[in-house]
Formats: C-alpha cells, structure tokens, sequence
C-alpha cells in the first residue's frame, strides 16, 4: 500500500498534470452550499487550505479571508499557485507541506481548514487517520474543518452486475465504463468485499487508473470524526443541498460527499 500512495504522490507532481489543475476555478454545488455558510466567519478567519492543487478554491476563499495559507504535497502544485497569484495581496500565501505532518504550523494556528476535491482519499487509511489528527492539532477548538471524500456506496455499483449491464442504448456509454472500472482496474476485488467493507482502497480509473482511491461509507465516516469533532454535516455532490436524514446517508450514491464540521474542546 505505501507503494501505491507514493505513486499517487507522483501523479501529482507531474508538471503537465499541475498545469492542467491550474486552469481550474469553478466550485462544486456543495463548495458553493459551504462557502455561503462559512461567509459569516471568513472575514476574521485564519484559513488552511489542503490539497490546494492548481488554486482552484483559491480563487474563491482567500479574498474573503484574514489569512490565506494554501498547501499541498506536491511541489508542482505549489509552484503553479505561486505563478498563478503573484502580486496577490499579502496575506495570501503558498507552502509545499505534507497533511500527514505538518510542523510548520504552530497548534492551534488555523480557524478554518479546507482539504477539498477528495485529496485526503490518496493517502492509506492509517495516514488518512493521522491527516484528521494533524488537522486537529493545527485547528483552533471550535474552528471549522471542510473536506471531501469518495463514497463507497456508489463504488458498489460497479460490483453489482445486476446494476451494471443494461440493454438501454443511451447508456451503453456509463455501462462499458463500469465494466471497464469492474474487471479491468479491479479484477481481484470481490463484490462481497465491496458490499460488506465499511471503507477500502480502490482503483476508479483516475488519471488513467494510475490512482488508488479510499472510499469510505456516509456513516463510517460520521463515526470516525465523532471522537474529535462535533456538528458533523454532510453534503450531496449532486445538488449541493445537505443530507440530514440518517436513512438517506445508508443509501445515498453520490461518487463523492462534503463533510463540514467543528473541532471540539481540548480535553
């Protein structure tokens, strides 16, 4: 598995693909939801945002924040958003750090964290653990934490032939990619596996398949912040709307979910 994180971590630092991420600025539905929540607090909030990428959600937070500290692991990333906002106001800046270990913070130091677009989901379960224990540590009691992350719910689909194959022409299209995802990229996962894991690694074709991904269930994901973090809400990729009812998050099959949330008290 540490084989497979550190070429996920190459995929990252190929400069063609950091390129490509710095065109990007449009938001999700549930970013857009989030950042209209958050607006009340932005203007005195000292912000962390992880897995800046390109600076695609740069463009729409750092202007409304005290501070602005962009991060990522991936020195390409980190000098694409450099390029892209020299001569920005002072109080935007970027710095190349790891989410697993991140001493160049201080405790305590950042009001509201931001990891989006499903980056904490490239690292391995026990270093996703450590992610949420370092965001912990860097966050104020009481700050906000907003990430993203893939559901394994709808993964599942792709294991369930029953779901998979249809003699619909217009979507002969998502069929054959499935079938693709199923037996090509995943030969050796069985469907039991996927129905039964509450989180696994997987590989959903990203980037020509040279990514493996974690997916975790809406109510797994809930359970492991709720030892440190409280106020859990999550969101649909789909409409941007949140998702309140207990029974809708067993069963919801969006690719991916936002999860916002308070740290707790320090004990």
């Amino acid at each position: 598995k540490q084989a497979c994180m550190l070429r996920n971590k190459a995929v990252y630092e190929v400069p063609a693909v950091a390129a490509d991420y710095a065109q990007r600025s449009q938001l999700q539905p549930p970013e857009e939801t989030i950042l209209r929540v958050m607006l009340p607090t932005l203007p005195q909030a000292r912000m962390l945002d992880l897995g800046v990428g390109g600076g695609r959600t740069t463009v729409h937070f750092a202007n409304r924040v005290r501070e602005y500290v962009g991060a990522d692991y991936s020195e390409s990333m980190i000098t694409e958003c450099r390029n892209r906002f020299a001569g920005g106001p002072a109080h935007i800046s970027f710095r190349v750090c790891d989410a697993r270990s991140m001493g160049l913070f201080e405790t305590a130091s950042f009001d509201f964290i931001l990891f989006s677009y499903n980056g904490i989901d490239y690292v391995s379960h026990q270093d996703r653990l450590q992610v949420f224990k370092e965001i912990r540590r860097v966050g104020k009691p009481g700050g906000s934490l907003c990430f993203s992350t893939h559901n394994l719910n709808w993964c599942a689909n792709i294991f369930d032939l029953r779901r998979v194959i249809t003699l619909n022409p217009r979507l002969a299209g998502r069929m054959a990619k499935r079938l693709v995802l199923r037996f090509f990229f995943n030969l050796r996962v069985r469907a039991a596996q996927v129905r039964n894991a509450p989180f696994m690694l997987l590989n959903d074709g990203g980037h020509r398949g040279k990514l493996q991904t974690h997916y975790i269930r809406p109510l797994e994901q809930i359970a492991q912040l709720s030892e440190a973090f409280t106020d859990i809400r999550v969101f649909s990729l789909a409409t941007g709307a949140e998702i309140e009812d207990q029974s809708k998050l067993r069963t919801v099959e969006d690719p991916w979910l936002y999860y916002l949330c308070k740290l707790k008290e320090r004990r």
